[in-house]
């Protein structure tokens, strides 16, 4: 089994289990929406117990896997179970999951600095969409890329102190201009906003033209950050376009939406 793609599919159930139950938190005056977001929340957080039981077993950590599994028959009463953290209420299963990928990465040599920042460079930008669109902070929803990205940054400037904002890479014939660049974790970020399936296939194509575009030595990583102001295209297809450019796990997409807002 390959470890690496096998924590990045665990990570991935943890990112969409927070994601609905981010969700039904937004959702809960609304029973039937809230139930499915819900379910959906606690079918995430079972696969990616059973898929790191597989991962365990598959690295013969008997005793690891003698523990997890013991943690998972406890999580079945209530999968969603959350705590209260400093900022919002996070799902307490999933740090239990994430604290056992950690180890298991850092034993096979996987989690680097750089990887560990960027990793959390992720997590800022995922919790900012609640910051971004607080109706005692603005008076309006984002309404164009330009908000988004000027909100967002506004963010990461906390974090990371040397972001630099539009930096120009100059190439033999034209100059390219990302949105957002962080020289300390090589990585370049683009915001895009979408409203309409129209819109998402436009940002495809201007996907497509950035990843030529932006590829330079001074700069590793692209993350491409993509405002929805309703549900349009799943973070999934989003990725999977990504996947079908062949371009490797340096490249990477997170979608926020404000429809529940």
């Amino acid at each position: 089994m390959n470890v690496i793609t096998a924590i990045e599919s665990i990570e991935k159930c943890l990112r969409e289990a927070s994601n609905y139950f981010m969700s039904s938190l937004y959702n809960h005056e609304e029973k039937e929406q809230f139930d499915q977001d819900d379910q959906t929340a606690r079918y995430y957080v079972q696969k990616a117990f059973v898929e790191l039981l597989v991962l365990l077993e598959s690295l013969n950590l008997t005793e690891t896997h003698r523990q997890v599994n013991t943690i998972y028959e406890g999580a079945k009463e209530n999968f969603t179970e959350s705590k209260m953290g400093l900022d919002e209420p996070y799902l307490a299963w999933s740090e239990v999951i994430r604290m056992y990928l950690d180890s298991i990465a850092s034993v096979n040599g996987l989690r680097d600095s750089s990887t560990s920042e960027i990793r959390d460079l992720k997590s800022v930008i995922r919790r900012s969409v609640y910051a971004i669109c607080d109706s005692n902070i603005f008076t309006n929803l984002p309404d164009k890329e330009a908000v988004v990205h000027d909100r967002i940054e506004a963010i990461l400037k906390c974090h990371f102190l040397d972001l630099k904002r539009k930096p120009a890479l100059t190439k033999p014939i034209k100059n390219f201009e990302p949105d957002s660049g962080i020289p300390s974790i090589k990585t370049l970020i683009e915001y895009k906003f979408v409203e309409t399936k129209t819109d998402a296939k436009r940002v495809v194509d201007e996907i497509l033209a950035d990843t030529s575009g932006y590829k330079c030595p001074q700069w590793k990583n692209l993350l491409f950050v993509i405002y929805e102001t309703r549900r349009v295209m799943p973070e999934e297809d989003w990725k999977e376009l990504l996947l079908q450019c062949e371009l490797g796990s340096n490249y990477d997409v997170i979608v926020l939406s404000g429809d529940a807002y």
